[in-house]
C-alpha cells in the first residue's frame, strides 16, 4: 500500500478554493462516494427497465411455473424465486430486484476499495472508486436485474479475499467458491477466471506456495461448480436438450469469432466518449504500472505486475461480441486502480512545497470526477419507468387473468410466454435458419395477446414502421401475423381478423389460427359460416376455414378476441417510448 505518501491535507496548499478544496480532499472524496453510492437506491425508481432485466424475471416466473429448461445463467431462478410473493406486478417485482441489486453493487464498491486499499493510499484508492461509481455504464446500469450486477460482486469478492483477506490457500479457496458461483451466473465470468492463474503465480513466494494456492483454487471451483451446476439441472422440470459443451462451443463460437475483431466498436467508442476521463487516466495509470513494473530497482517482485494485470478485462471488448453498454460496469472495476495511481503520482509531485501545480491539479480532479457524478446523476432523475408501468397496467386491465402470449423479451412475465427471445443474436440465429415459426408456435400455443415489445414485432405490425433488415421478422411470418392479429392499444395486439369483403356481396372464405369466441365488428349484420350475425356478437370460432357472407357495399369487417377488455383511456405507448430509445 502507498501510505508513503502524504495526505494531500497536510500539503502546503495555495489560497483560494484551490486550498481549501486540497485541505478538505478525504472528506470531499468519502462524501461523494457515499452520495454516489446512496443515489444508487434512487435512481432504481427512475432509469427505464431494460428488456432484458424483463427477461431475467421472466426465468424467475418460468421456473415457478416449472417450464425453465435452460441450464446456463438462470441459477438465479432460485436466488430471486420469492419475488412474486411480495409484489404482484413485474414493475414492482423488478423494482424490488433492483434494490437487491443495489445492494450488490454498494457492496462491489467497496470490495473494490479494499483491493484498491493494497496498491493505493486512502485517498488515491477513494479517488479511483469515486471515478468508477461516475461512470455511465455504472450509473445507468449498476443496479440493473441482470447477470452482471450479481457477477461484478462476486467477482470482486473474490479478488479481495486472494489479494486482502484471507489470502493464502485459504482465500485462495474462498475465491475458487465465489468464482464458481459467478461462472453459473454468467459465463462470461471467465474473462476473470482466466486471471487467477496469473494473479497466484504473481503472488506465490515460490513454486511449492504458487502450487499451493493453485490447488486451493482449482480444486473450489470444480468441485462448487460442478456441484451448483448439477443441483441446478435436476431442479428444472424440463432440461435443456443437448449437452454443456456443444451450448458453451457455440456460445463460444459466436461471441468469439462470428463477427470479427472489435464487434461491438460503436460502444466501445461511445463508453470512451462519455467517460473521457476515466479513460485518460486509465491509461496513464497503466502507463505508470508499466515503468514501475519494469524499474529494476522496485521492491515486490511479480506483485508490481498486478495492478495491469487486474485491468486486462477492459481490453475484452476488443473480441467479445456482447460488449453492450451494460458490460462496462462488469469489466471497469479494476481499472479503478489505474486511476487511483495517477492521483498518488500527482500527490507526490504535489508534496514538494514548490509543486503547487500539482496541488492545483488534484483539487481540479476532484472537483471535475464529483462535478461529472453530479451531472450525470440529474440526467438520469426523470421518470422513465412511468410509461412502462402504464402499459403493462393496460396489458391486465385488458386480460385480468393470465392468458399465453407473444413477445420479444418476456415483458408480462406473469403470463406464459411463447416464441423466442428476440435480442440481436436470437434474431440472428431465426433468422440464419431461414424457416417461419409463428405458425406452428400459434398453433401450439394458441396466444390470444402479442405485446410489440421488439423491433422485429413492432416493425411487423405497426403500418409505416420499418426496421434494419438483420432485425426484421421473415416475410411468411410477418403475413401470419399481420392475418392473425389486430391492434388493440399501441403495442398491444389481440388475436383477430381484419378482413375485406368484395364490393360484390360474395361470400369470402378466412382462416382461423387461434381457436376461441370472437366478437363481431362491422356496420351490418351478415353471414358467417351460414349463420346470421350482427355487429356485437360474439361468434365461437374453430381452427380452421370459415365462410363469411354480407350484403353488397359491406366491405370492412373486424373480428377481435371477445375476452380481451376494451382498455382504459390514454395515449398508447409506443415502442421507442416503452424503451426510452430503440432496443
Amino acid at each position: 500500500m502507498s501510505e508513503a505518501v502524504t495526505p494531500v491535507s497536510a500539503l502546503p496548499h495555495p489560497a483560494g478554493v484551490s486550498g481549501r478544496i486540497a485541505l478538505r480532499a478525504r472528506l470531499l472524496l468519502v462524501g461523494a462516494l457515499a452520495f454516489a453510492l446512496g443515489l444508487k437506491l434512487v435512481l432504481i425508481f427512475r432509469i427505464n427497465i431494460n428488456w432484458d432485466e424483463f427477461y431475467y424475471l421472466s426465468f424467475v416466473q418460468d421456473y415457478l411455473r416449472g417450464s425453465v429448461s435452460d441450464r446456463f445463467q438462470t441459477i438465479h431462478v432460485h436466488f430471486f424465486s420469492w419475488l412474486p410473493a411480495v409484489a404482484e406486478s413485474e414493475i414492482g417485482q423488478i423494482l424490488i430486484a433492483r434494490a437487491v441489486m443495489a445492494c450488490c453493487a454498494i457492496g462491489s464498491a467497496l470490495l473494490l476499495l479494499g483491493i484498491a486499499r493494497r496498491f493505493l493510499s486512502r485517498e488515491a484508492a477513494l479517488f479511483g472508486v469515486l471515478g468508477y461509481l461516475s461512470t455511465t455504464a455504472v450509473i445507468e446500469h449498476g443496479t440493473s436485474f441482470r447477470t452482471d450486477s450479481i457477477a461484478t460482486l462476486l467477482v470482486l469478492l473474490s479478488l479481495f479475499l486472494v489479494l486482502r483477506k484471507p489470502g493464502g490457500p485459504r482465500g485462495a479457496a474462498f475465491a475458487g467458491v465465489a468464482l464458481a458461483v459467478a461462472m453459473l451466473v454468467t459465463i462470461k465470468t471467465a474473462f476473470y477466471v482466466a486471471l487467477i492463474g496469473p494473479v497466484i503465480w504473481c503472488l506465490g513466494a515460490g513454486s511449492r506456495d504458487r502450487v499451493r494456492l493453485a490447488l486451493a483454487f482449482g480444486l473450489s471451483f470444480g468441485l462448487v461448480l460442478g456441484g451448483l451446476y448439477m443441483l441446478h439441472v435436476f431442479s428444472l422440470a424440463q432440461p435443456a436438450i443437448g449437452g454443456a459443451t456443444g451450448y458453451l462451443r457455440g456460445t463460444a463460437a459466436k461471441v468469439f469469432l462470428e463477427d470479427g475483431p472489435m464487434p461491438r466498436w460503436p460502444e466501445l467508442l461511445v463508453d470512451i466518449a462519455q467517460n473521457p476521463l476515466y479513460w485518460f487516466l486509465a491509461v496513464q495509470g497503466a502507463v505508470i504500472a508499466w515503468r514501475a513494473a519494469r524499474a529494476r530497482d522496485t521492491d515486490g517482485g511479480w506483485e508490481r505486475w498486478l495492478p495491469l494485470l487486474l485491468a486486462v478485462p477492459i481490453l475484452t471488448p476488443l473480441i467479445y461480441r456482447n460488449a453492450f453498454a451494460y458490460y462496462y460496469a462488469f469489466i471497469l472495476p479494476p481499472a479503478a486502480i489505474l486511476v487511483g495511481l495517477v492521483y498518488d503520482r500527482i500527490r507526490q509531485s504535489a508534496s514538494d512545497a514548490r509543486q503547487l501545480r500539482s496541488l492545483r491539479l488534484l483539487a481540479l480532479l476532484i472537483v471535475f470526477q464529483i462535478g461529472i457524478l453530479l451531472l450525470r446523476t440529474t440526467a438520469n432523475l426523470p421518470d422513465a419507468i412511468g410509461p412502462q408501468r402504464g402499459t403493462l397496467d393496460v396489458v391486465h386491465a385488458v386480460f385480468p387473468e393470465p392468458v399465453p402470449y407473444i413477445d420479444g423479451y418476456g415483458v408480462v412475465s406473469g403470463f406464459p410466454r411463447a416464441g423466442f427471445f428476440m435480442s440481436s443474436w436470437g434474431v440472428d440465429k431465426y433468422r440464419d435458419a431461414g424457416e417461419p415459426v409463428f405458425r406452428d408456435l400459434v398453433a401450439k400455443a394458441q396466444p390470444p395477446l402479442l405485446l410489440a415489445d421488439s423491433p422485429s414485432l413492432y416493425g411487423a405490425l405497426v403500418p409505416g414502421v420499418t426496421v434494419v433488415p438483420e432485425r426484421a421478422l421473415l416475410p411468411e411470418d410477418v403475413a401470419f401475423l399481420q392475418a392473425n392479429y389486430l391492434q388493440h392499444w399501441g403495442m398491444i395486439f389481440v388475436a383477430g381478423k381484419d378482413l375485406d369483403l368484395p364490393v360484390s356481396g360474395d361470400a369470402t372464405e378466412f382462416e382461423i389460427a387461434i381457436g376461441g369466441d370472437y366478437r363481431l365488428e362491422s356496420d351490418a349484420p351478415l353471414l358467417i359460416d351460414g349463420i346470421m350475425r350482427r355487429p356485437g356478437d360474439v361468434v365461437t370460432l374453430a381452427i380452421g376455414i370459415h365462410s363469411i357472407d354480407a350484403d353488397p357495399g359491406t366491405i370492412h369487417v373486424n373480428l377481435r378476441w371477445a375476452a380481451a377488455l376494451p382498455p382504459p383511456p390514454g395515449e398508447p405507448t409506443d415502442l421507442w417510448t416503452f424503451f426510452s430509445a430503440s432496443q
